[in-house]
């Protein structure tokens, strides 16, 4: 029994892990059906380890459990996205001030250690680890200024926030870009409440500026999104390369 319960425990930390991941790099649209079932056969869990991991992203807001259906995909209204700003701008304001007024060595370290990799990242053109650090710096100084619920909302928020690219703007949507979080963190270096609030406060604002209100069209299956679908495109080739083989000749050749 112990040991059943660590496999089920672990099968729903991997299938919660992968789509917090899918979500965070757009690979899941709001609206999306997340079966049971299907997300059993592909992850290779039992269903209860699959509903326990849709409840936690239910928990998180990631998802909407809707009793006698399938779970999907959260989908961000206009009038949240103006919420989830108005939030922002109140609870990163407190944290940068925060950050600014107490910055020790280590912090600034870190903070410029920071910048560092993420102008690095983009410099390179590796963007899958400049975006993930671009969605990581807003959770990064709530977790510097030491303040643990404020750290917990604003993980809660930030998951939020790539539905809410995808739903207003769709999945081609920009970046915050290394540069104006670099603007932001030599406000606090500098140990400047104001300015590094005021850089704060400009960066969310350029960010909800950017948001249109086109759906994103994002095709594709539950298996596409999480990489399950090339095994079976590459049975499928092969099969249909074994049939044609097999067919007679049948005299003339095609244009």
């Amino acid at each position: 029994m112990p040991h059943r319960l660590e496999t089920e425990i672990a099968g729903e930390t991997r299938v919660y892990d992968a789509i917090v991941d899918a979500i965070l790099s757009h690979r899941l649209a709001p609206g999306t059906q997340l079966k049971e079932r299907e997300l059993a056969q592909l992850f290779g869990v039992g269903r209860e380890s699959v509903r326990g991991a849709l409840t936690r992203l239910g928990h998180s807001l990631l998802v909407e459990l809707r009793p006698n259906r399938s779970a999907v995909i959260a989908d961000p209204s206009p009038a949240e996205a103006r919420d989830l700003f108005e939030a922002r701008r109140v609870i990163e304001s407190a944290i940068v001030r925060s950050l600014a007024r107490d910055l020790t060595p280590e912090r600034g370290a870190r903070l410029s250690a920071f910048s560092e990799e993420e102008q690095r990242a983009y410099a390179s053109g590796d963007l899958k680890t400049a975006h993930r650090l671009s969605i990581q710096f807003h959770s990064f100084l709530a977790e510097l200024a030491g303040n643990s619920v404020l750290e917990n909302v604003m993980q809660q928020i930030i998951c939020r926030m790539p539905l809410l690219v995808l739903a207003r703007v769709g999945p081609g949507a920009e970046y915050c870009g290394a540069h104006e979080h670099r603007a932001v963190i030599e406000a606090l270096l500098r140990r400047d409440e104001e300015a590094a609030v005021n850089k704060m406060l400009e960066h969310l604002q350029g960010l909800e500026k950017r948001f249109g209100l086109n759906k994103p069209e994002l095709p594709g299956t539950l298996a596409e999104t999480f990489n399950f679908a090339k095994l079976d495109a590459a049975k499928t080739l092969s099969q249909g390369s074994s049939l044609n083989s097999d067919k007679p000749k049948s005299g003339k050749e095609g244009n």
